[in-house]
């Protein structure tokens, strides 16, 4: 199984959609530091299935905002019991829909940021019937044009790793203050973690870098069907570089 990332194109000339967002997810954490190993926001995280509608508090997540820790550690203790299973919460994370306005058409299956990818009835339909895994819709809040489908968002789950010859020295436990486990150092060369470890999800954000979305041959071959979706491709090696660029 091959694995690639995806990436919008912001260079309209490439592609027949012109389209666009103006939107802000309704929840999120503030920004913060870790008192104990300095973690601050993470990018690229984001929990649309999230409602904290019936929060007593939710008004103190609706404004972002930079806060000391003290503000911020019973504000992330409330949000726990509404996340998914195995999400680990961290500052300037992102939860519930997207509200705003679409602007144009999107395709089926779109892309605006390289961590957040959408699909409208039609593209949700194809990569279901792919019988794809980690394909969960999440329906946003946006207003758009009467002929404009709606628009859901995928939420991504965290997935893959470094193989462990790429020499990266193993993380260290997660920090007993804010539970945010790093590596000491990102490898210049690298590739995924063997397959056999990826074959549940066709779909996910990687666990190094939240602002990258992997996906699978299988879901490429979908965005491939659709025509010009604006997504571009690039392949994430499974071997080490050298011998995958041998590949014919």
């Amino acid at each position: 199984m091959r694995y690639f990332s995806l990436a919008p194109t912001f260079d309209l000339g490439d592609t027949r959609w012109r389209w666009s967002l103006n939107a802000k997810r309704r929840w999120a954490l503030p920004g913060t530091e870790c008192p104990q190993c300095h973690a601050g926001p993470a990018l690229g995280i984001d929990y649309p299935s999230v409602d904290l509608s019936g929060l007593p508090e939710e008004r103190q997540y609706r404004k972002a905002r930079f806060a000391p820790w003290d503000e911020y550690e019973p504000l992330q203790e409330r949000v726990l019991p509404f996340l998914p299973a195995g999400a680990v919460p961290r500052s300037g994370m992102g939860m519930g829909p997207l509200v705003g306005k679409v602007r144009g058409r999107p395709p089926p299956v779109a892309m605006d940021m390289p961590w957040r990818l959408f699909a409208q009835p039609e593209g949700i339909e194809r990569l279901l019937a792919a019988g794809l895994r980690g394909i969960t819709p999440i329906p946003t809040a946006m207003t758009a044009a009467r002929d404009v489908p709606p628009l859901f968002e995928l939420e991504l789950q965290s997935g893959g790793s470094f193989a462990p010859e790429c020499g990266v020295a193993p993380p260290g436990a997660p920090c007993t203050v804010c539970g945010v486990q790093r590596l000491a150092e990102a490898p210049k060369a690298w590739w995924l973690a063997p397959v056999e470890s990826l074959l549940s999800l066709d779909l996910f954000r990687f666990r190094w870098d939240p602002t990258m979305t992997i996906v699978s041959e299988r879901l490429v071959e979908v965005l491939r069907s659709l025509d010009d979706t604006g997504i571009l491709v690039r392949e994430v090696p499974t071997t080490e570089p050298s011998a995958a660029s041998a590949r014919p």
